[in-house]
């Protein structure tokens, strides 16, 4: 019968360290099969990655990796074997509709050689929770709209009942309506959407803005059938911005940065967003969880938000934990 061994025989035979292993297996030069939750490599897999005459050193695997914008773009055979490795290795789920920030850290964790995989799993704030919640997914990323500090906590908590759960700052932006330029139909308030002239684009119900628009038109004793395209939902700030660019609406919601897309558009500040993420408590012992909070504090990752118009850093990685 074949040999087949652990990530860390492999390691001892090399003698190198296991995560370097991993990072052989990551980058398509060391196959290995996944047999349950656990990775192997069998004697022939093994023999086929000592017998490739041009495969990189794995001391090199150690060495300072490359910046950001220094790593080559993937060819299709790199793609394929990254793809493979997803297949056949852990990886971490992160539920979120905030696409950038979760490929920025992307980006700084695969700096990390022994950083787990992120793998996007594209749901709005109440879904990412109600998965969290259920452990079907391990972290989800929000927004939710705040008129008062802490009220964004208040919100994760009460989706969360009874879950010890931590949760990580990311930033602080600003939401609005998405007008065209010049406000050209004179909009200024949440009432100026109701009026007769006005066709509204609206979010997704669970969605963090949509959730802010229901609560301040109930406070503010506003008829939701007042709103001309009120179930009229879009499920991107990106789409929301592009139906009043296009004409299609003349009033939408949701993060002002997605403007720096659309010069002919301008906007209506309404509400400050705070932007976290949340995973378990129990979690945070974990070794790739900690990558991930000392990544999120890091002036890298900071730095690497500084482009997005309205993106407040300044308590970046603080970290609050809930139901304890």
């Amino acid at each position: 019968m074949e040999k087949i061994y652990t990530t860390q025989e492999v390691a001892d035979q090399l003698k190198i360290k296991k995560s370097t292993v991993y990072e052989l297996i990551k980058r398509g030069e060391l196959r290995a099969n996944k047999v349950g939750k656990q990775i192997r490599i069998s004697q022939e897999q093994l023999d086929e990655y000592l017998k490739v005459p041009n495969s990189s050193s794995p001391f090199q695997a150690d060495e300072s990796l490359p910046g950001i914008m220094d790593i080559p773009l993937f060819t299709a055979d790199s793609a394929i074997r990254q793809m493979d490795y997803l297949l056949n290795a852990s990886g971490l789920i992160i539920s979120s509709q905030e696409s950038r920030v979760v490929e920025l850290l992307r980006s700084q964790l695969s700096l990390c050689p022994d950083s787990l995989p992120i793998l996007h799993s594209y749901m709005n704030e109440y879904n990412s929770l109600y998965s969290l919640y259920y452990e079907k997914t391990h972290m989800a990323l929000t927004s939710f709209c705040t008129s008062r500090e802490g009220q964004e906590i208040e919100q994760i908590q009460s989706l969360l009942p009874g879950k010890e759960a931590v949760i990580i700052h990311i930033c602080s932006l600003l939401a609005g309506f998405y007008i065209r330029k010049g406000n050209p139909k004179d909009i200024h308030t949440l009432k100026d959407i109701c009026r007769p002239d006005i066709r509204f684009i609206n979010r997704e119900k669970g969605n963090g803005y949509r959730i802010y628009l229901d609560s301040s038109l109930t406070a503010q004793s506003i008829e939701k059938n007042a709103i001309h395209g009120y179930q009229k939902e879009c499920l991107s700030h990106m789409s929301a911005a592009n139906a009043v660019a296009s004409g299609a609406a003349d009033a939408g919601i949701g993060d002002i940065s997605h403007l720096a897309a659309y010069p002919q558009l301008d906007y209506i500040s309404l509400s400050s967003v705070s932007m976290d993420l949340v995973f378990s408590k129990e979690a945070l012992n974990h070794p790739a969880f900690q990558r991930i909070a000392d990544t999120i504090s890091s002036q890298e990752f900071k730095n690497s938000l500084l482009p997005f118009k309205g993106y407040e850093i300044g308590k970046t990685g603080n970290c609050t934990f809930v139901n304890r």
